[in-house]
């Protein structure tokens, strides 16, 4: 009996390590999916030669925020199977080049983490949003502000806006606390 018990604690431990791991290699794989199609997107445009990017930029499209060592691409939608591929665009924000609120979302510490480290950004840091990697047309953003905030209290955040407004959404450690980390930018021209 207590072999068995043992062999159980032993199997148990052995899924709680793992369960991270599978999830940040699933995360890993669709990113590099997703940065593929990109490229076969970005291919194509080159063949027609067509340098005029299209505004407003729908997704897939990419995400970099040099400050926190973020490269990612975002798809659309923010609900547990999009997140688990990467950062999502909200549907309740307008797109990217848009007048009004781009919203993204992403987790911080499970699925490649996307904005594990979305605390750090600091008022004056950039972030840059392009239909490619290699694309020649990037949107530039400002981070004006960064906040801690409980889910319920602020919904304010989804509001449309008047200014061209860039909001980031992950969770707040501890997981579970109910609270949101906000970051908010600025469009620059």
């Amino acid at each position: 009996m207590r072999k068995k018990i043992g062999l159980l604690l032993i199997i148990c431990g052995l899924l709680f390590i793992l369960k991270p791991l599978a999830e940040h290699g699933y995360n890993y794989y669709c990113q590099l999916q997703l940065k593929n199609e990109l490229k076969q997107r970005e291919d194509v445009r080159a063949v027609k030669q067509s340098d005029q990017s299209e505004l407003p930029i729908e997704p897939p499209f990419v995400l970099e925020i040099p400050s926190i060592s973020v490269e990612a691409v975002v798809i659309e939608g923010v609900g547990k199977k999009e997140l688990r591929r990467g950062p999502g665009w909200d549907p309740r924000g307008v797109y990217p080049g848009e007048q009004g609120n781009v919203i993204i979302a992403a987790h911080n510490n499970v699925y490649g983490s996307g904005f594990k480290e979305l605390h750090s950004l600091k008022s004056g840091d950039m972030v840059f949003i392009s239909e490619g990697k290699s694309s020649k047309h990037k949107l530039a953003y400002c981070v004006e502000s960064i906040e801690t905030i409980h889910e319920s209290d602020d919904i304010t955040i989804f509001d449309p806006t008047t200014e061209r407004i860039l909001t980031l959404i992950t969770c707040a450690p501890p997981s579970g606390s109910g609270k949101r980390v906000i970051a908010t930018a600025k469009q620059k021209e």
